[in-house]
């Protein structure tokens, strides 16, 4: 079974990831122009109670059954990697029968008293059978991703976001002339059957790709499935808490961002401009480079697990440290990128308002929010997730506490101080878990000041690369995007002349080992 290295698989995620970003913006577009701003208001109703019960339903599962996979698969106890993925797709899909039972039974009650829409009843009543698909389909996912082959779930995904559009677009002429009620259904019976299309692949590929049955398999080392199960709940209930907690913590923290800017003044409509400036416009922007690092912590979850199980607590320490510094090169050229251009990369994509003063604050974040990830995939491959949930908390608080404080006095402005300062200090606590667990040493030369210098050079050189190809272009878009893109390509060069990034190190990073027989 031929395996790729974390790197290699974290760029295959990144790409798809990519991608599926790409299908998901111009698909809002186009559903956004379909049925209005108030279908979408509609919509965004079932989307956050979407996410909440996937993402805490699906994240533990997923992850606990790549450390598992991951650790067995090191061990040679290959008949074990099957059986964890059954056992958990048990776990999950009752799991996921559970909730939308719950769902089914109390639908009068969500759509009337929890999301005060009766319109949502009908979406709602879709998503009841799609909730146990997903469920399941994210422990395939963990099976990939502990054997360290991600090119099907990045498959899957794109498939996904293709059969959600083709339904969209199928369907949009006769529902759209039922009302709004029938439009919400709509977008969210795309949803439904794109999530069924991705574990139906998930489940074509796993079934292909079987090269050998478990009867041929040695049964040396094979574990029980009620140690399995065991083992699958013990560490995907604190990862899900986790989430849950954090979702929780943070839709609180969001919905008190209006109200406390009309504490400061602002009236109702004012307030909510820039509630949407920040959270729709600006943030989106400024995570987006994140889709690296997201990618990056997925694949580190059995690569840690892989070599912890077998005590390589060298490799572990070598793949940490080559993370976390791929992440400080990451973070450092993208905050000079939204220091240098705010205006102009907040024009090209809003041009009716404003959001480069935001862009240029929340520059300062990325450097943290971007290591926020990575660390996160680091402690979930060493089991650490209650030292994780612990300093989301207190970071949460901390956020949480700006809103309440700070926004009515200094405004948005304020609570982009409590972002850079809550997610720095909650950086600093889980990099110190993890050096004190690991006895990694942190390399301030490589990880701070050498791609901090480069990130100096960067910003006073790039009024210079814009104003050169300014020369040859008058529009301000591709003026932007070559200029952003010279100044990424200088950055990495500037990094391999100073040692930061080395060529033979990626390539060791980037290189598969060997199939294990």
């Amino acid at each position: 079974m031929s395996k790729k290295s974390f790197i290699s698989g974290a760029i295959i995620l990144m790409l798809a990831g990519f991608v599926v970003k790409i299908f998901g913006f111009v698909y809002r577009i186009y559903l956004s122009n379909l049925i209005g701003s108030e279908g979408m208001g509609l919509f965004q109703l079932i989307s956050p109670v979407y996410s909440l019960i996937i993402l805490t339903l699906t994240s533990g599962v997923s992850i606990a059954v790549s450390k598992m996979v991951a650790e067995e698969l090191a061990r040679n106890n290959l008949i074990n990697l099957r059986r964890i993925t059954y056992c958990a797709l048990v776990i999950s899909l009752g799991g996921g029968l559970f909730i939308s039972g719950g769902i089914f039974f109390f639908m009068d009650f969500f759509s009337r008293e929890v999301l005060k829409d009766p319109r949502t009843h009908m979406s709602l009543l879709i998503l009841v059978p799609c909730i146990p698909v997903i469920a399941a389909s994210s422990a395939l996912k963990g099976y990939y991703y502990g054997i360290q082959q991600v090119a099907p779930t990045a498959v899957s995904q794109i498939f996904e976001q293709i059969v959600k559009i083709s339904v969209v677009l199928l369907l949009a002429t006769k529902f759209m002339s039922r009302g709004l009620e029938y439009a919400c259904a709509m977008a969210t019976l795309g949803m439904a059957l794109g999530e069924i299309a991705n574990l139906s692949l998930l489940v074509f590929i796993y079934k292909f790709k079987k090269q050998t049955s478990n009867k041929n398999l040695s049964r040396k080392g094979i574990m029980r499935k009620r140690k399995i199960i065991k083992e699958i709940v013990r560490t995907a209930f604190p990862v899900s808490v986790n989430r849950f907690v954090t979702s929780i913590m943070a839709a609180f923290e969001f919905i008190l961002i209006p109200r406390r800017l009309l504490e400061g003044g602002l009236n109702y409509s004012a307030s909510m401009m820039e509630y949407g400036k920040l959270t729709g416009m600006a943030m989106p922007l400024i995570f987006f480079p994140s889709l690296v690092t997201s990618s990056l912590a997925i694949t580190l979850v059995p690569a840690i697990s892989e070599a912890l199980s077998m005590k390589q607590l060298r490799s572990v320490n070598y793949r940490i440290s080559k993370s976390i510094q791929f992440t400080f090169i990451l973070g450092f050229i993208f905050t000079s990128i939204f220091l240098a251009f705010p205006n102009e990369i907040g024009g090209i994509l809003y041009r009716r308002e404003k959001v480069g003063d935001l862009l240029f604050l929340l520059a300062f974040t990325c450097i943290f929010a971007y290591l926020q990830q990575t660390l996160l995939g680091v402690l979930n491959g060493m089991d650490k997730q209650a030292v994780s949930l612990r300093n989301s908390i207190i970071g949460s608080i901390i956020r949480i506490g700006f809103v309440y404080f700070a926004i009515p006095s200094y405004g948005i402005k304020g609570y982009v101080v409590g972002i850079i300062i809550s997610s720095g200090l909650v950086c600093i606590l889980n990099l110190a878990t993890v050096a004190n667990t690991t006895g990694m040493v942190i390399d301030f030369r490589n990880w701070l000041i050498k791609p901090g210098l480069v990130s100096i050079i960067m910003f006073f050189i790039s009024k210079y690369v814009y104003s050169f190809f300014g020369i040859f272009t008058q529009s301000i878009t591709f003026n932007t995007i070559l200029a952003v893109a010279a100044n990424v390509c200088i950055g990495l060069i500037l990094m391999t002349i100073i040692g930061v990034l080395n060529k033979d190190e990626m390539k060791r990073l980037y290189k598969g080992r060997p199939k294990i027989k």
